[in-house]
């Protein structure tokens, strides 16, 4: 299943939030507790991510993936999805 996404950076880690941004296009997701770790564990485990790629989808269900490779067509990447519980995504 090939699904878009758009890549920009992690610009900052807040208390239960990451912003993220590609130019204009900036974002602040919160974070939700899960029964393995809380909203505030969540934001902390993107602490040493700060000013590093990360992508999001287009549409759908939402996920962040840090980790890339190469895709199959040139000038493409593969994304390894990672799914976090998240309580709303917000445009800055």
């Amino acid at each position: 299943m090939i699904t878009a996404v758009v890549v920009g950076n992690i610009e900052k880690v807040g208390p239960d939030y990451i912003w993220w941004r590609n130019g204009a296009d900036k974002r602040q997701v919160n974070f939700a507790d899960n029964w393995a770790m809380t909203k505030e564990d969540w934001a902390a485990s993107f602490r040493g991510l700060v000013g590093k790629p990360a992508a999001i989808p287009v549409g759908g269900p939402f996920f962040i993936a840090v980790d890339f490779l190469p895709g199959i067509f040139e000038g493409t990447v593969r994304v390894i999805q990672s799914t976090f519980p998240v309580a709303s995504v917000e445009r800055l």
